[in-house]
C-alpha cells in the first residue's frame, strides 16, 4: 500500500476515534439536542452527516461505487444511544479502508467531477476534504455537548 494512502487511512480512524471520544456517556437526549433547533444541528446529525459525506467522498467518488445517498435524511437523523453511533462509524470506516487499500499513489492523481457544479478535483483532494470536514464538525460536536452541560447548570 502507498505510505501516502496508508497515513490517510491512519488520520481519518483517528478523526472517527476522536469523535467517539467526544460522544462518550452522552444520552439519546445529548445526541439529538440542538443548541439553535433551526440553526444548528445535533451530535446525532453531525455523526450521522459524517458518515454519509464519507461514504460519498470516499466510497463513491475515490471507490466508484455509487451509494444512493440521500443528504437531507442525514439532517433528520436521531440516535437511541452512543453504540449506534460508534457502530455507523466503524461500518463507515472499515468500507473506507477497503477502498483506500486498493488506491495507488498514480490514482490520488486522478482528477473527477463529484457531483453536477462542483469543481473538478483529484482523488487525492476528495479524500482530504473529508478528513478536515472531520476536524470541522468534532469541533462543533464538543461545542454542542459544552453547551448542553451548561444549560444543565
Amino acid at each position: 500500500m502507498d505510505s501516502e494512502v496508508k497515513a490517510y487511512i491512519e488520520i481519518l480512524d483517528y478523526m472517527r476515534d476522536e469523535i467517539k471520544k467526544a460522544i462518550q456517556g452522552m444520552t439519546a437526549e445529548e445526541l439529538n439536542w440542538m443548541p439553535l433547533p433551526k440553526d444548528t444541528n445535533s451530535a446525532a446529525v453531525l455523526i450521522t452527516h459524517l458518515a454519509g459525506a464519507e461514504s460519498f467522498r470516499i466510497h463513491q467518488v475515490v471507490g466508484g461505487t455509487d451509494i444512493g445517498r440521500n443528504r437531507d435524511a442525514e439532517f433528520a437523523a436521531k440516535a437511541r444511544n452512543v453504540a449506534q453511533l460508534e457502530a455507523l462509524l466503524d461500518r463507515t470506516g472499515a468500507k473506507s479502508t477497503e477502498v483506500l487499500r486498493n488506491v495507488s499513489a498514480r490514482d490520488l492523481d486522478r482528477v473527477v467531477t463529484a457531483r453536477a457544479g462542483e469543481a473538478p478535483a483529484s482523488m487525492r483532494w476528495n479524500i482530504l476534504y473529508n478528513i478536515q470536514h472531520y476536524g470541522q464538525h468534532l469541533a462543533a460536536i464538543s461545542l454542542t455537548r459544552q453547551l448542553y452541560a451548561a444549560r444543565k447548570g
